[in-house]
């Protein structure tokens, strides 16, 4: 029962809160892409994360771009499971400046870059009435320990619970990048870079102050528990005792098999006083009113039909015994780093433009230090697979007068990685490798795709409006969806404004709401339903020195 409580499923590595892009990759890197969604063909200065062989476009100079994103986004999981106190549990996440740096200077064919970004995670999600999967074991024991009594006659009955719980995962991915660009001819340019990456999730929570409603009013759980031990012991005795009794039997089927149970009492009381009222008691619990009127075989063929049933509230009892309800607490953090090679090129036609940029996986994994874990979900000094997928970008560019139009694909490599997911035997698998868990053969049925068009009109040479839209499309199998770890499709709307303040200065400012599809997963008893919803306003500034 203490794991029937308390154990909750694949603790996510929090990266995967992305706000925008894959799985676990950000792409939501500038104003820009806010206000217009598509970057990849980009040749301004966020180039230096969308479209780096770009960046040989700029004219000479050194330029500096700061970037900050006001983000929030909801998660609701909404759970059937009977006898729960709440149905839906909501987790709240606010990152008030989610920043990103690019620095550039341009000289002539060459052009060399880096930048801040944070690539992953970037904030926290707090859950302040926890989440189901803590609460569905305790919500059991209303119905477990009344039913107990019912069958022993003590005074174990309760009504309902009380629990205070809590959960927040919080979780920062950052990166630090640096590129060379080279301008080839006046059609082609290409770039070469690499990004460090910093990781760092940290999990916080705790369930306390169980309680239990009984007709004399609200029982601490560890109470009530310690007092209804004896009685739960005594019942899940009594029904091994009951399924012994074949054997008992057994040697006296063929001679006595069709006496009926008072037929037989003289020869029982002289084997043992105890054996006939026994069986009696026994027949009721398998349901017969008065045993004493049936034979000992059909005794027998009724508790041997009853054994595996038994068996079972035997397992129950003995879990509800050993159920601990005392205060837990959780405070882990994990931390790691990684490298992320990358190439890009460009391809310049004048009003049209196309670009392409690969990024390599970042093989990297995040070493765990417990400070308390009362839950024993994490081992201390354990090392866990937080990679990020290879990605291949794809764009295009049209500019006609003061209309211009850009589109981008993004490709995930998501089943070659490992975000610590683990197999049967508990070992930590790419999210494409075979499980087979729960009729799933892997984590992930397919790599994440991602479509974006996006436009901006110059209304004059000082002002400029923009809008765009992007559809995100992950394939993820039932087993990797779950309360603390679900990826759903998405569609973002995005719009905004570019100001030219100066000759030196411009200014971006750009809002995008995104909506995810909802997906509702089917277990036994009962169904959990996955939703989110996401806002971010941003602004930046770039300048030309």
């Amino acid at each position: 029962m203490k794991k029937t409580i308390f154990t909750i499923f694949s603790f996510i590595l929090v990266a995967q809160m992305a706000f925008a892009g894959g799985i676990v990759t950000n792409t939501n890197q500038s104003a820009s892409w806010v206000r217009m969604m598509a970057r990849d063909a980009s040749v301004d200065v966020d180039a230096v994360f969308f479209n780096p062989a770009g960046l040989t476009h700029l004219d000479d100079g050194f330029y500096f771009q700061l970037n900050s994103q006001t983000v929030s986004q909801t998660r609701t999981v909404t759970s059937t499971f009977p006898g729960l106190n709440n149905s839906k549990y909501t987790g709240e996440t606010f990152v008030p400046f989610l920043p990103t740096a690019f620095a550039v200077y341009k000289k002539g064919k060459f052009a060399i870059s880096g930048g801040f970004t944070v690539i992953g995670g970037g904030g926290s999600a707090e859950f302040d009435k926890g989440l189901p999967d803590f609460e569905y074991g305790i919500s059991q024991l209303p119905a477990a320990l009344s039913g107990v009594g019912a069958k022993t006659g003590a005074n174990l009955t309760v009504n309902g619970y009380e629990v205070d719980q809590y959960l927040k995962g919080s979780s920062s991915y950052l990166g630090f990048q640096g590129a060379f660009s080279y301008k080839i001819n006046d059609v082609i340019s290409v770039a070469l870079g690499a990004r460090y990456v910093l990781s760092k999730n940290n999990y916080d929570g705790y369930i306390k102050s169980i309680m239990f409603d009984t007709p004399n009013g609200l029982v601490n759980g560890v109470d009530f528990m310690n007092s209804a031990k004896p009685v739960i012991n005594g019942l899940a005795t009594k029904l091994t005792s009951v399924t012994k009794i074949p054997d008992l039997l057994n040697p006296y089927l063929n001679d006595y098999g069709s006496a009926t149970l008072d037929q037989a009492k003289p020869i029982l009381d002289q084997l043992d006083p105890s054996y006939y009222p026994n069986l009696v008691a026994a027949g009721r619990l398998v349901g017969l009113s008065d045993p004493s009127k049936f034979t000992i075989k059909e005794l027998n063929d009724k508790i041997v039909a009853s054994t595996p049933e038994f068996n079972k509230n035997i397992a129950q009892l003995n879990g509800l015994a050993n159920a601990d309800l005392s205060d837990k607490a959780l405070e882990v953090e994990q931390t790691g780093s990684g490298f992320t090679p990358f190439v890009s090129v460009d391809f310049d036609l004048g009003s049209l433009g196309f670009s392409a940029k690969y990024e390599m996986k970042t093989n990297m994994k995040v070493k765990t230090k417990v400070i308390n874990d009362d839950f024993g979900l994490f081992k201390d000094g354990e090392e866990v697979p937080a990679e990020m997928p290879a990605m291949l970008a794809l764009g295009a560019r049209y500019n006609t007068g003061g209309l211009k139009f850009q589109t981008g694909f993004h490709y995930y490599f998501d089943k070659a990685a490992k975000y610590g997911k683990r197999n049967a035997n508990g070992e930590f698998v790419t999210n494409g490798e075979e499980v087979n868990i729960n009729g799933d053969k892997s984590y992930l049925s397919g790599n994440s795709i991602e479509f974006a068009i996006g436009a901006q009109y110059d209304i004059n040479s000082m002002f400029g409006l923009s809008a765009g839209f992007l559809m995100t499309k992950t394939h993820p199998n039932s087993i990797y969806q779950t309360s603390l770890s679900y990826s759903l499709p998405t569609k973002t709307f995005g719009f905004g404004a570019i100001i030219h303040a100066t000759s030196k200065i411009d200014i971006d400012l750009g809002a995008s709401f995104t909506s995810y599809d909802k997906y509702e997963k089917d277990f036994t008893a009962y169904k959990e339903t996955y939703e989110k919803s996401a806002k971010i306003f941003a602004i930046g500034a770039t300048l030309k020195l």
